[in-house]
């Protein structure tokens, strides 16, 4: 259990604790670029990290900003501009879309999505539902992007990029 969410002995580590998040979240940049390939990647949350890496790796997680590295040819999936563990594809849970091009892939990591779905839907009524369903769930308030996906944020925009690029093949 990560040290922002064990339960802590008084109300004076609850506010030191809350202000130490507060203060590691405020003073890193949101955009840096990877420390194995050079792209420019986006923060993610610790609570992201934490639970998609395997568990016997989160006592390499350290209490520092990490960046998701989207780039599909580099193996690193989160790192930091710290000097702490950099987890790679083989250190997490899931198949990461960004990287992975196998079908079984989810692109959306809440509700099944995957890339098989999307495409045997478009090939069997020539449109995808996708987007329309996901997007139902979310206002349902259904979806837990931040725990699911290892991106840390809303699947819609890589579905609905993959729906279109499959749409015009057809």
């Amino acid at each position: 259990m990560s040290s922002c969410c064990k339960k802590l002995d008084n109300e004076k580590d609850v506010v030191a604790t809350q202000e130490a998040r507060c203060i590691i979240e405020s003073k890193v940049p949101k955009k840096i670029l990877c420390s194995t390939c050079g792209t420019v990647s986006r923060q993610v949350q610790y609570k992201t990290v934490y639970n998609l890496i395997k568990p016997e790796l989160r006592s390499f997680l350290q209490e520092v900003q990490y960046y998701f590295c989207k780039d599909a040819f580099c193996k690193t999936v989160y790192f930091s501009n710290e000097d702490v563990y950099r987890f790679t594809v083989n250190d997490v849970t899931v198949k990461v879309f960004a990287k992975d091009f196998s079908e079984n892939v989810p692109v959306c990591y809440c509700f099944g999505w995957t890339r098989y779905r999307i495409k045997w839907e478009i090939e069997e009524t020539r449109q995808s539902t996708a987007a329309q369903e996901i997007a139902h769930e979310i206002k349902a308030k259904r979806c837990q992007c931040e725990l699911n996906n290892p991106k840390g944020e809303c699947c819609l925009g890589d579905v609905n990029i993959f729906v279109n690029k499959l749409l015009s093949e057809t």
